[in-house]
């Protein structure tokens, strides 16, 4: 008579993360033109007006954060300078913004990653944030208000 043991079975880990997937995650690799940072306003072709930073720049196209996680693009000429005053969580994140569109490929930088500050070098910015070379080598990628150049504190309280 043959006996059947049920071993237990150990659920598969879900594969780490690619350094593809990372660079997707971030919005591809890019460097923003000047303007990151500032604050704006338009309207969508629905009719809804939103205010925001401006997040990414590129030509014609800007990618402005309207709220907590929310981005949206709109083309240079429907957007115009918010002539009122930033709610004070934006106003950090235009400075983290601005702070970020300074940053360049190469540069050794601080970046707060799982509740620690380290330092790395940045490999390759993407368009809301960047692929960080560790100092054990692996490669993490991370959001742009996580990052800030090595000798500075960072512009306000990472999120």
């Amino acid at each position: 008579m043959v006996r059947k043991f049920g071993l237990p079975v150990l659920a598969p880990r879900p594969p780490l993360p690619t350094v593809d997937l990372m660079r997707k995650r971030l919005g591809g690799r890019a460097s923003t033109e000047p303007g990151a940072g500032d604050a704006v306003t338009f309207t969508t072709p629905g009719g809804v007006r939103h205010m925001g930073v401006v997040l990414f720049v590129r030509g014609d196209e800007l990618d402005v954060w309207v709220d907590e996680n929310v981005v949206r693009r709109t083309r240079r000429a429907a957007a115009s300078p918010l002539d009122a005053t930033l709610p004070r969580d934006l106003v950090a994140l235009a400075a983290d913004a601005r702070v970020f569109a300074t940053l360049t490929e190469g540069q050794r930088i601080c970046y707060l990653d799982e509740g620690r500050v380290d330092e790395g070098t940045l490999i390759e910015k993407c368009r809301f944030g960047a692929l960080v070379e560790r100092s054990d080598g692996t490669i993490v990628g991370l959001g742009f208000r996580r990052l800030w150049p090595k000798d500075d504190a960072p512009a306000s309280e990472p999120s």
